[in-house]
């Protein structure tokens, strides 16, 4: 009994400790260096930063760095990726200053990932479709432009 007792006690102690340090000066001190370097940057919501941060990810895989002849039959998830990524900051680029520039490139990019989809590029469903080898490239080429244009669209996003 009287080593629960002390183990209660002692838990208790360490508890308004812990609690007792959060006091109002450590609550409301200083803004941290982090915070104070980013300003909010208006019309930038979390959701447009995310997209944005994951078409820096998508612009680094094979099917965007790689030869389009040879990466194109295996591009079905970086298409995926990349469709749910673009529609994401064309949906959330409203407050931007570039705004109509950004959605312009997002839908020119979609169209180029339905036209991959279109004419069976990929490995998947539609993959044993494909009308060729040329147009899967060019399909590919267009989305990889409209990537590289959409992270230079997007760059102050990137960077805030």
């Amino acid at each position: 009994m009287w080593t629960r007792w002390v183990a209660v006690l002692g838990g208790a102690v360490v508890l308004g400790l812990g609690v007792g340090g959060c006091s109002e000066a450590a609550v409301s001190g200083p803004p941290s260096p982090v915070t104070a370097a980013r300003p909010a940057q208006p019309g930038v919501t979390g959701g447009l930063v995310g997209a944005v941060t994951k078409l820096g990810l998508i612009s680094q895989d094979s099917c965007q760095t790689g030869p389009a002849e040879q990466v194109y039959p295996d591009c079905d998830r970086f298409m995926a990726q990349l469709r749910s990524a673009v529609a994401t900051v064309r949906d959330s680029a409203g407050g931007l200053p570039n705004a109509a520039e950004v959605k312009r490139t997002a839908a020119e990019t979609l169209a180029g990932a339905d036209a991959f989809d279109r004419d069976g590029c990929g490995s998947g469903p539609t993959g044993s479709a494909s009308s060729g080898a040329s147009s899967c490239v060019g399909n590919l080429a267009r989305v990889r432009a409209g990537v590289t244009t959409l992270i230079a669209q997007t760059a102050s996003v990137a960077n805030r």
